[in-house]
């Protein structure tokens, strides 16, 4: 598993997901909404071939490292399988679980 906003690969330590570079724990929850992700991930909700040509986001997916596309303010999607960063995701990754580089 990837760290999103650095592609830095993410291990566990103190028993949470953690990024060394970026000095960043996240939460159980975070952890979880992750591991789903990727197991639904088969699931496309968006056409990608319209994303496709959307501007490169702010994160990267958790499971193979690509960097999302923008889609609207605080929504992302990973155009190799469909992984959306929706608005309520992207807060919390961002405000609860910060990142050195996004401090």
């Amino acid at each position: 598993m990837y760290c999103p906003y650095c592609r830095e690969e993410l291990k566990f330590n103190n028993a949470k997901l953690y990024c060394k570079a970026g000095d960043s724990y996240f939460s159980k929850h975070m952890e979880k909404v992750f591991n789903e992700t990727i197991e639904n991930s088969k699931e496309v909700k968006v056409q990608i071939s319209e994303v496709e040509k959307s501007e490169l986001g702010s994160f990267f997916y958790v499971n193979c490292g690509s960097k999302m596309r923008k889609i609207e303010s605080m929504h992302e999607v990973c155009t190799c399988c469909g992984f959306e960063i929706n608005k309520s995701t992207y807060y919390e990754i961002v405000k609860i679980n910060p990142h050195r580089s996004f401090r």
